[in-house]
């Protein structure tokens, strides 16, 4: 550039010299001035250097400012040919004047463009920014600037024109300063959490603004404001407010309309709070509109149709998720450019046939989407062949019925067919009338018979669900031999449909996830599944497997997401396995449920062996359930950067030694089973930093120690506390009553002395009735189908094992049995109403049952049993109509039994109780008195004042010694002939013995029972 202007000038100046005879002392000025500048704006004499020392400087502290730990700004370096910034990654200069005027630092997003970067640039924006006074184009998104707050001078690059901050972490309040970007065309602000602004007035200033976006910004204090301010924006085209809150705007205060503005795109989905009256106003603002989206409004009633009028370029309109009801008009049938329609997930309710006359028009010819799935739909299928465009129908989770044998569809456009959850019958029809179809649904209705091979006939389906149906037969190679792009295969819950393919089959495709549980699957593990590389989701499970687990499915090499066996008879050593961490989008990610994102491994009841050293080859764990199994050994301590993991379910296997301390690293860790194995040492210290634990059972081990008290004040979210049958000393630690969560307590079986801690009253989630309770789905925040994970926890009534699950409830229950526990049953355990199961059987309890236990209305169970409890059995205990199980035996009860309706082994071993019919023994003057009701009898025999009986004159002091004389003479005159008489003290003893040995015959063939029947009985026998 410097030889082009020395060039002119030479030129100008022999011009000159003809004309004026200027000396050639002039073209040595020009050039030492040229030299001059050169050096201050940093271009050398050479000329290869583009870019300004100032910019260059500015861009070198932005990099210092930011924490780059993937080295994407390792170009921005100085020295050597790293010295021209206008070629360093993310910026751009402009070919006239070199100035910088574009700055790209987005981050590259994560797999598949969905989820988090995965190497964002991290710290905080410098300053140093306002040194590329020339900036038009600034784009940060996609990084982790860690929560902080857009910096005040953004406001101050005037020339910026493009500014994208999205998806970068940013927290607090918009600055206003936003405003004085006056050339702005675009703004990108949206999905950074705890972005908020309470004054749009900024944006009314950005007259120069076509695209904005403030998705996910909180904006519910912006008051009516923001609608006004975006009325001022004449040149937008885009708008996207989705999810910010937006309230509500009455007719009376929406802004005057002075011209319509060229808006294309509008985005006012998921703010709940918003109005028809501003869908109105918006309809009336633009006339150009060709993209709506109000979906999950609660919107109720639809716009009237002349809003719709001037809408002649509508081509894309979602209300879905609605509270939209009744007929769906007619209108929509005379949009000419509408090609998306989507009313899904409204209460839309009328007959399938009177939506298609609604429906007829001049939409017919080019609507290519239409989603009506999720409402209240009824009738057969209808003719949709006038469609002659549509690519895409979405009839699921609706009310249709009937065959589709004769009324199906008839669409040769058609790409996506939806017709799932409905209670369609009848067999499938020849489906190669649709060749251009790619993904089919058709689970949850009432199909049957067989499926037909042309299934397989159709070369371009990618997704292929049938589950949860009737299907029947058998489903061989000849069923998917022409599926070469099929990644989603699903036909589970179909329990009279084989999947039978050759052992030397190799499948035409690679799939994504495949789904064959509860099928006829077995008795041999597929070994087709050998040759499938892309796996991402497998399940299995219930299909009949019982089949050694083959090695190869350690070279699934790019490893499943999700891993499901489980519920089979697999046996062998469960191989290495290579896990690797993948993101899901569709239906592969509908498999594993919303709510679980990360590795899903479930190899639950099977009989699977080998030691769980495999669990450390990942730490992207969310679930692992290797529960019912035969798997050994140490628990491996390498859970520290698991950080995902939130259900750990090891129930039933044999591992032993301590647990272990890195469980304490789990952030997110809400159910813990450890149950059944043989755990020892004492429960470690590190598990109070998981703050989340909703679910502890770690019964049935040989776990040591006190219990922690810092388990009433860590954790305080637990649901379920089960330490049983464990070796357990010391008290219960009051800290306990801190669990207002806690709907199940499990002590039983150890060694706890003490006193029952008075304050179980503040247990509150007891004190509801049962069933209030949310569902353990729920409570857990894990999907309803993971909630097995809970199904071999238990407690246990007379030896029996009962489910503390039912229903996907948990059922409320203390059990404190077999322990030393002393003093009296507290009083405030009658204000826990909610309880259905109290067990504080085999302690040393002693003092009178609370007169008040009637208050336990829901009580299924109550165990009482082997106490040292007296006085008598309150007469409240009558008035739980729900109970089904009650044992008051062996204590120190005495009195009139209460009507209950209970046989005599309940109250066996209380000398003092008595009562007809249940035992056979009368109480005193049960012949008199008859008159009298029983409505105030309280039980007590020490208390009488209620019944002011009479004195029976036969009870005197003679009576009572007399009784006494007849005892001494009769006791004595039995051991008196035993003592002196050598043949009777022979057969005295000789019957003893007898009894003794039928005794321990019978307890040992009772073991030997057991021992056939359950290990794990005998396992509770011996610790006992």
């Amino acid at each position: 550039m410097v030889l082009i202007f020395i060039i002119s000038c030479m030129h100008l100046k022999n011009i000159m010299a003809t004309r004026n005879r200027i000396s050639t002392n002039f073209l040595v000025l020009i050039i030492l001035v040229l030299e001059c500048l050169g050096s201050v704006f940093g271009q050398n004499s050479s000329g290869n250097i583009r870019c300004f020392e100032r910019e260059r400087q500015a861009l070198l502290k932005l990099k210092d400012e930011v924490v780059d730990e993937n080295g994407r700004l390792s170009s921005w370096a100085v020295g050597g040919n790293q010295m021209e910034c206008c070629k360093w990654i993310g910026v751009l200069c402009d070919n006239r004047t070199n100035h910088v005027t574009q700055l790209n630092l987005r981050a590259p997003p994560g797999f598949n463009n969905d989820g988090p970067s995965v190497a964002p640039l991290k710290g905080k924006i410098s300053s140093s920014l306002l040194e590329l006074r020339h900036l038009t184009y600034l784009d940060l998104s996609l990084n982790d600037f860690g929560y902080s707050n857009i910096p005040e001078f953004i406001g101050y690059l005037e020339k910026l024109q493009y500014i994208n901050l999205s998806f970068a972490n940013f927290h607090g309040s918009i600055p206003p300063s936003v405003g004085n970007l006056s050339e702005l065309i675009y703004l990108d602000f949206s999905s950074n959490s705890g972005l908020f602004s309470e004054n749009l007035g900024w944006v009314a200033h950005l007259g120069s603004l076509e695209y904005l976006d403030l998705s996910f910004v909180e904006l519910s204090k912006a008051s009516n404001i923001w609608l006004h301010a975006i009325s001022n924006l004449t040149s937008i085209k885009e708008l996207h407010l989705a999810n910010c809150g937006l309230q509500g705007i009455l007719p009376s205060s929406l802004p005057s309309i002075n011209s319509s503005a060229p808006l294309s795109t509008l985005d006012l989905s998921m703010n709940p709070s918003i109005s028809s009256s501003t869908f109105l106003f918006f309809l009336s603002f633009s006339k150009s509109l060709t993209s709506i989206d109000f979906s999950s409004n609660n919107m109720t009633i639809l716009t009237p149709a002349y809003a719709f009028d001037n809408q002649i370029f509508l081509e894309h309109l979602d209300l879905s998720n609605n509270n939209l009801e009744g007929g769906i008009p007619k209108f929509f049938g005379n949009m000419s450019s509408l090609t998306h329609l989507d009313l899904s997930r409204n209460s839309f309710m009328m007959p399938l046939s009177e939506i298609m006359i609604n429906f007829s028009g001049s939409v017919e010819k080019n609507l290519k989407y239409l989603d009506l799935s999720d409402n209240m739909i009824t009738g057969s299928l209808s003719d949709f062949s006038k469609f002659s465009s549509l690519n895409v129908l979405v009839l699921g989770g609706n009310k249709l019925n009937g065959s589709i044998t004769k009324d199906y569809p008839n669409i040769p456009s058609l790409i996506h067919l939806d017709l799932s959850s409905n209670s369609f019958t009848g067999e499938l029809p020849d489906l190669t009338i649709y060749p251009l179809l790619e993904k089919l649904y058709l689970n949850n209705n009432m199909f049957n018979g067989p499926l037909r091979e042309s299934i397989g006939s159709l070369s371009k389906m990618e997704v292929l669900v049938l589950a949860s149906n009737n299907f029947e037969g058998i489903v061989t190679e000849s069923h998917l031999f022409n599926l070469s792009r099929l990644t989603i295969l699903d036909f589970s819950s179909n329990p009279l449909l084989a999947v039978n393919c050759s052992s030397d089959w190799i499948p035409p495709f690679q799939l994504t996830a495949i789904k064959l549980s509860k099928c006829k699957v077995g008795p041999h593990f597929p070994q087709w599944l050998q040759y499938q590389k892309n796996l991402k989701f497998l399940d299995i499970s219930f299909s009949q497997i019982t089949d050694t687990i083959p090695s190869w499915i350690g070279d699934l090499t790019s490893g499943p997401i999700n891993l499901n066996i489980s519920n089979n008879q697999i046996h062998g050593v469960f191989p290495k396995i290579g896990f690797f961490s993948f993101n899901l989008t569709g239906y592969s990610r509908s498999l594993v449920h919303d709510s679980v994102y990360g590795m899903v491994l479930d190899l639950s009841r099977n009989k699977i062996t080998g030691q769980a050293t495999f669990l450390c080859q990942s730490e992207e764990w969310v679930l692992i359930d290797l529960s019912s199994n035969l798997f050994f050994g140490n628990l491996p301590n390498c859970f520290a950067n698991s950080t995902r993991l939130r259900f750990l379910n090891l129930a039933n296997n044999n591992f032993y030694g301590e647990i272990p301390s890195s469980f304490g690293s789990l952030p997110l860790l809400s159910l813990l089973n450890l149950r059944n194995n043989s755990f020892s040492g004492g429960i470690p210290t590190s598990l109070r930093s998981c703050t989340g634990l909703k679910m502890i059972d770690l019964g049935e081990n040989w776990l040591t120690g006190i219990i922690p008290t810092w388990i009433g004040d860590e954790l305080l979210s637990l649901i379920v506390l089960s330490l049983r049958f464990n070796e357990f000393r010391g008290i219960i630690p009051s800290s306990i009553c801190n669990l207002q969560n806690l709907q199940v307590l499990d002590l039983s079986f150890n060694k706890i002395s003490g006193v029952i801690p008075k304050c179980l009253d503040n247990l509150t989630a007891m004190t509801d009735r049962p069933g209030s309770e949310q569902k353990i789905s729920d409570l857990l925040g894990t999907p309803a189908l993971y909630y097995t994970l809970l199904d071999a926890a238990y407690f246990t009534w007379k030896g029996k094992a009962i489910n503390y699950v039912n229903n996907n409830i948990f059922v409320e229950l203390i059990d404190l049995s077999s322990n030393a526990l002393i003093g009296d049953i507290p009083s405030e355990i009658t204000k826990l109403l909610g309880l259905v199961s109290l067990n504080l059987s085999r302690n040393i309890l002693s003092g009178q049952i609370p007169a008040n236990i009637g208050l336990l209305k829901y009580l299924d169970s109550l165990d009482l049993s082997r106490n040292q409890l007296s006085g008598g059995i309150p007469a409240s205990l009558s008035e739980l109509s729900l109970l089904g199980n009650l044992d008051l035996s062996y204590n120190n009860l005495s009195g009139r039994i209460p009507p209950l309706s209970f046989d005599e082994s309940t109250f066996a071993g209380n000398p003092g109780l008595c009562g007809l019919p249940v035992l056979n023994k009368s109480c005193p003057n049960d012949n008199e008195n008859t008159h009298k009701s029983d409505a105030n009898f309280n039980g007590d025999a020490s208390v009488t004042d209620n019944l002011k009986l009479d004195e029976d004159e036969l009870i005197t002091n003679g009576f009572y010694i007399c009784m006494a004389f007849g005892f001494v003479f009769g006791v004595w005159g039995i051991f008196g002939v035993i003592l002196l008489n050598k043949s009777a003290r022979s057969a005295y003893f000789k019957l003893l013995d007898s009894i003794e040995d039928s005794v321990y015959m019978r307890g040992e063939l009772k073991k030997a029972h057991l021992r056939e029947e359950s290990p794990s009985s005998l396992y509770m026998i011996n610790r006992l």
